[in-house]
Formats: structure tokens, sequence, C-alpha cells
């Protein structure tokens, strides 16, 4: 009697807990991201902005179509994330999932603020050329931020980006783009892949 009590109640535990966090993930959204991603880095390294030095000084149509791109990516990303999200939880039978993905949105909001008004500020100067190492840092800490919401690959892929915007701030290194593409878009890609085998499309 008392083990079945044991454990019926780590099974109300283990439903509480999962209904706290938005488990149900969509692989096909993810993947959709590091692929938006790559296709926006290949625009990047197309119009000669691949490294830091090409971006200083940047003015007129040039410095905006960046903003644009990269702004465009990252929110439309967010929002395909959140609508797959709240589609596979809904299919999942997930109850709270609105609230969740409400908690899950307001959770990355400071960080992407602050990023959205370093990049605003940034572009006024036409100093981009450390704006990939800012994104990774601020897109990297709403994730961490997601996280505690949602599963623990979110947290690593953001850990990855803030490690990645840390490396790439040093001075000389050269490697803001490989780590930019290499998170935001191989990063979504790979979580995308796992999210969808271990959870679902």
């Amino acid at each position: 009697m008392q083990q079945t009590s044991q454990t019926d109640l780590h099974t109300i535990a283990r439903a509480l807990e999962d209904n706290s966090r938005l488990t149900s993930l969509s692989g096909a959204a993810v993947l959709a991201s590091g692929v938006m991603a790559f296709f926006a880095a290949g625009l990047t390294s197309q119009a000669g902005l691949a490294d830091a030095a090409s971006r200083i000084n940047m003015g007129g149509d040039q410095l905006w179509i960046m903003v644009f791109l990269w702004s465009a990516t990252l929110l439309l990303s967010i929002k395909l994330n959140l609508l797959g999200s709240l589609r596979r939880a809904r299919q999942d039978g997930q109850p709270l999932a609105a609230r969740l993905g409400k908690r899950l949105l307001f959770a990355m909001l400071p960080a992407m603020a602050v990023g959205g008004a370093l990049t605003l500020g940034f572009a006024i100067q036409g100093r981009l050329d450390f704006i990939l190492s800012i994104w990774m840092l601020c897109y990297g800490a709403a994730l961490v931020a997601a996280g505690a919401h949602s599963i623990s690959s979110v947290r690593m892929l953001g850990l990855f980006m803030l490690l990645g915007g840390a490396v790439s701030m040093i001075p000389g290194t050269g490697t803001d783009f490989l780590f930019f593409t290499s998170t935001f878009g191989a990063g979504h890609f790979l979580l995308g892949v796992w999210v969808g085998v271990r959870y679902g499309w």
C-alpha cells in the first residue's frame, strides 16, 4: 500500500513537472530556423560582410539591409518555433500550452530587447563589426532563460551561443562569422534533428 502511494505521488510530481515546461518542441521548426540562418549567412558572405573589418563604418542601404536580414531571420525563427511548439503541445495533449508558450516568450524578451537596443545603437553609428558577437550573446542568454521552461537541449544551445559570442569578442580572433554560422545555423539544424527524432516533428 505504501509503495503504491509513493508511486502515485511520483507520477503526480512527474506530471506537474512536465506540465511546467513546454516539452513539445517542433523539430521541423527548429530545423527550419537553422536552414534560414544558413541562407542569411550565405547572403551575408556574398555581400562581402563576413569579415568584421568589412562591417566598420558601414552606411546607406547596405547597413540597413544587413540589419533587416538578420533581424527578420531571428524574429521569424522565434515566431516559427513558438507556433510549432504550441501546435505540438496541443497534439501531445500537454495542458497549459498557451500559458507555457507565453512564459517562454517573456523569459526571452529581456535579452532580446537588449539585443535590439544594441543593434539599433550600433547601426546608427555604422559600427557592426561586433554585431554578430552581440547577437550571439543576447540570443544565447535568451535561450538559457527559455531553457528553464523547456527541454535542457535549448539551454545547451544557449550556452554554446554564449561561448561563441564571448570568444568572438576577443579582438583579432576573426571567428565571429564562423561561430555565428555554427551556432545559429548548425546549432539549430542539429537541435532540430535531435528534437524531431527524440520528441517528434
